[in-house]
């Protein structure tokens, strides 16, 4: 049976995530800083599942969790970094948690995920990044600044596994609007996907081992159009 690891499973996109899985006849393993939520989706998943507190915020103990985990599983094939926060409301506070979770936190996992499976044979590592990872804004900047920096480490941890022969496969997932609790305060979503249709979406991106995937398929017209969207406009918000 393969094992996968969710890192932030409490809610959205994770949490159905997990479900998915589980469903597919995975081996799951759940973080998140609410134990009580995991407990009680642990009782709804049809197989085999461990669960984790952690918070993503405090990386080395991040990192030991992880590592216990992945011991009382009995291996990882799949990590899946999805742990994150968003900054609508902006103060110095709430940007550097968002760089302590978003950033740190990701990077702490991410290292210690390369070095697990570049000493057991391979695996993959799917990091939650966003459509906002494209370009910077005015309504989310240190939030898209965060995603930015997550697909462009997850690009580079490809190219480094690629060159080392590490067999080990990096997927960038990029969300557009998805219902989830960080966005249901947003005002002008459009193309809102339903979580679970989200999660069935990743999945099957992971499973196929695309490079980058857009959540849903439609938002990468939206990536096409914010790249080639000259500076003298998109600065002016």
């Amino acid at each position: 049976m393969k094992k996968v690891i969710i890192v932030g499973a409490s809610s959205g996109i994770g949490y159905y995530l997990a479900k998915v899985y589980s469903q597919k006849g995975y081996e799951v393993g759940l973080t998140a800083r609410r134990l009580e939520v995991l407990e009680a989706l642990q009782k709804e998943l049809p197989n085999k599942s461990f669960i984790r507190k952690m918070d993503v915020a405090d990386a080395e103990a991040s990192r030991n969790i992880l590592a216990d985990l992945v011991e009382d599983m009995g291996g990882m094939d799949i990590l899946v970094l999805n742990a994150g926060i968003g900054d609508s409301k902006p103060s110095w506070q709430l940007e550097q948690q968002i760089i302590m979770v978003n950033i740190a936190g990701f990077t702490a996992l991410g290292n210690w995920a390369v070095k697990y499976y570049a000493a057991n044979g391979g695996g993959q590592i799917a990091g939650i990044s966003s459509i906002a990872s494209i370009r910077g804004t005015h309504i989310a900047t240190v939030y898209s600044a965060s995603k930015a920096y997550i697909s462009s480490y997850m690009e580079g941890l490809q190219q480094r596994s690629n060159r080392k022969k590490q067999n080990i496969t990096v997927t960038d997932i990029r969300p557009g609007f998805v219902a989830t609790p960080m966005t249901q305060e947003n005002k002008g979503m459009f193309w809102v996907a339903p979580p679970e249709k989200a999660a069935n979406q990743i999945y099957t991106a992971i499973k196929n081992k695309k490079r980058v995937a857009y959540i849903t398929r439609r938002w990468w017209i939206i990536a096409q159009l914010f790249k080639v969207i000259p500076d003298f406009l998109w600065l002016k918000g």
